[in-house]
């Protein structure tokens, strides 16, 4: 018999599509929890990235924390329509294998979890999960989005251990600042211990009058401080 660490030693991490993320991390680990916070904006493309990417092998499951009768969308098809041809990808070959949750308020996650996970049961050939802005109705709803939020990725990373699926979480950063030391994910202590990958994201201005800017990230290594690695020339 063998011991759950080596059975994940013998779990292959598969690509992001981002060389310089998968240099730093070593790409999505089957099973694993990831956690991408920091800028939104840049976290955004980084997840619609990593959506094409999975694309390529099998379907996405993608949990959505968002205000849909505000914005009646629940994928961007405009950002997605760019990064897909930014991979090689045709559109609606990604848009097609997307298959969408969404959770308009705190309650609402567990049971788009939940409808995820039997998604995933009863199709198969999920190559990744995906929670959205999972930081969402914190602020608003307080200790009950709290639990709320632990236990809809919770249900999310059972099924992706089972499956053997990289799950990635995205969120805010608790503070406005840039630096990685004080920067922490904007989700509860429960879920931060839990992940196996933690990567903050921030822009930043090539040169004092430059509008130009750069994506520099860091990941948080087992034991010291984390590392910051530029993304130069952006996602591509």
């Amino acid at each position: 018999m063998k011991r759950a660490s080596e059975l994940m030693l013998l779990r292959r991490p598969v690509s992001t599509g981002l060389e310089r993320l998968d240099a730093l991390i070593g790409g999505l680990w089957p099973g694993a929890l990831h956690i991408l916070y920091g800028d939104q904006e840049v976290t955004d493309l980084v997840l619609y990235r990593l959506m094409v990417e999975a694309s390529k092998h099998g379907r996405v499951a993608y949990l959505n924390n968002t205000d849909y009768y505000g914005e009646k969308t629940l994928v961007d098809a405009t950002t997605l329509s760019t990064v897909s041809k930014m991979a090689g990808v045709e559109p609606l070959k990604a848009l097609s294998a997307i298959r969408c949750a969404a959770a308009f308020n705190a309650r609402r996650q567990v049971f788009a979890a939940e409808k995820l996970v039997e998604d995933i049961v009863e199709r198969g050939r999920v190559s990744l999960i995906v929670v959205h802005n999972a930081s969402a109705f914190l602020d608003r709803e307080g200790s009950e989005a709290s639990s709320a939020l632990v236990k809809s990725v919770s249900i999310l990373m059972e099924a992706a251990s089972r499956a053997s699926i990289p799950l990635v979480v995205t969120a805010q950063s608790i503070g406005d600042t840039p630096d990685p030391r004080r920067a922490i994910p904007r989700l509860p202590a429960q879920l931060i211990h839990r992940a196996s990958v933690i990567v903050f994201f921030r822009p930043e201005a090539l040169g004092p009058s430059s509008q130009a800017r750069q994506t520099c990230l860091a990941a948080y290594p087992a034991v010291g401080l984390p590392r910051l690695h530029p993304l130069a020339g952006g996602l591509g």
